[in-house]
């Protein structure tokens, strides 16, 4: 992140781990995956979940969508941030 953007997190800021649960909703081992570590880091960009769950783009992509969709998880410019509760 450069020095001028600032970042999406301070309205979300990340959750305490012992808090987070995953949503019934969610069947899929890397849909829960996703939504875990957004819940954990409280924003990540696409590259960022590359490198840190170890995932290509072509996975990612549809899980986001789908967390995006069931308002799960936000987008803000490049950032994915999980949906204040």
């Amino acid at each position: 992140m450069s020095n001028t953007e600032s970042s999406p997190t301070e309205s979300y800021g990340p959750a305490e781990p012992e808090s987070v649960s995953v949503p019934p909703e969610l069947t899929s081992d890397g849909t829960k995956l996703v939504y875990l570590y957004l819940q954990v880091s409280g924003e990540s960009t696409l590259d960022e979940l590359n490198r840190s769950l170890e995932m290509k783009t072509i996975s990612l992509l549809p899980i986001l969508e789908t967390l995006v969709t069931k308002d799960l998880v936000d987008r803000q410019d490049n950032y994915y941030l999980p949906t204040a509760t």
